[in-house]
């Protein structure tokens, strides 16, 4: 017969499991890669990459899940409110930063809801056009923007910041066009409803290869060698830069043995020479940052984001 003192020993390890029992426990069931975009962009492509050695580490189906609508914001808030026990992760982007200063309210929390996982890549932003536009650099198209004010459109896939930073960085008055995701905004600026686009490398590589568009300059603030071709828009927008970004956040209350787990598995992954290879060819650069030091980069990220916004005299809707 158990005494009363090994009895409650027995009793407290049964009843409170141990961050790595949570770990172990982990999946235990499919995971769902939440992408809060229309599909064919960074996120989608970028994500694609890690799917098959994710599976094959976990020894569970991975599968992505696009939940669009209201600037990236409806696949946040879901992930935000499902369960958290890592089944369900957000894949987003830099607009995970650009929402608070563009949306008077959010139906979640970005600092508090959703916890920081790992950034994945990095990417520049690079300004593309339809091939009639008659610009081939940074200097001709501000050029051309200042000599007709207000005529030129710039598509850009979900939040317009960039662009007006873009726009105040240069002087010049462009009509931004938003669009829902970066794989729209390629097929309007490949057919010609709209002279320009801005998006992540990552996103329109595939596209600029086919000679369907083309490359006015990157965002970076040099040139990267992602695509060294081409010149910084900094060259004649002095201070601009626009770089995105595609990390993973899973819901608040998540073990953080299990937010360790997903880190490490996909820093492991990106280490891998096929899959750096694979995100270099669409556009980006891998990274595998630790939950702490991301958590820091989104809130660095959102700070100067909001700062760009009252820049611009953007207010919150």
């Amino acid at each position: 017969m158990l005494s009363i003192r090994w009895a409650a020993i027995l009793a407290s390890v049964l009843l409170v499991p141990a961050g790595g029992a949570f770990a172990q426990a982990f999946p235990g069931k499919v995971v769902r890669i939440v992408i809060p975009f229309s599909l064919g962009g960074s996120n989608d492509l970028s994500a694609r990459v890690l799917l098959p050695h994710l599976a094959e580490r976990w020894k569970q189906q991975v599968v992505i899940e696009p939940r669009v609508g209201a600037d990236s914001t409806v696949g946040t808030d879901h992930v935000a409110k499902s369960a958290p026990d890592g089944h369900t992760i957000l894949y987003t982007s830099t607009q995970f930063a650009y929402a608070p200063s563009t949306f008077a309210k959010l139906p979640y929390d970005p600092l508090n809801d959703l916890v920081p996982v790992t950034l994945v890549i990095v990417s520049p932003q690079m300004i593309f056009a339809h091939p009639s536009l008659p610009v081939n650099t940074p200097k001709e198209l501000v050029a051309l923007a200042r000599a007709r004010p207000g005529e030129l459109t710039m598509g850009t896939p979900g939040n317009t910041l960039p662009s007006h930073f873009f726009f105040s960085s240069a002087r010049v008055k462009i009509t931004p066009v938003p669009y829902k995701g970066a794989g729209p905004l390629q097929i309007d600026v490949m057919g010609g409803h709209v002279p320009l686009g801005i998006a992540a490398i990552s996103s329109v590589l595939g596209t600029v290869k086919t000679g369907r568009v083309k490359v006015i300059g990157v965002c970076s603030p040099e040139r990267t060698p992602l695509y060294p071709s081409a010149p910084p828009m900094a060259e004649a927008a002095p201070g601009f830069q626009a770089v995105a970004w595609f990390g993973m956040f899973v819901p608040r209350g998540t073990p953080s043995a299990v937010v360790r787990r997903i880190r490490d598995d996909v820093a492991d992954v990106l280490k891998m020479p096929d899959v750096r290879a694979r995100m270099n060819e669409v556009g980006g650069e891998p990274n595998g940052m630790q939950p702490e030091e991301f958590s820091q980069w989104v809130r660095s990220e959102i700070e100067r984001w909001n700062k760009v916004a009252k820049a611009a005299g953007i207010k919150p809707q």
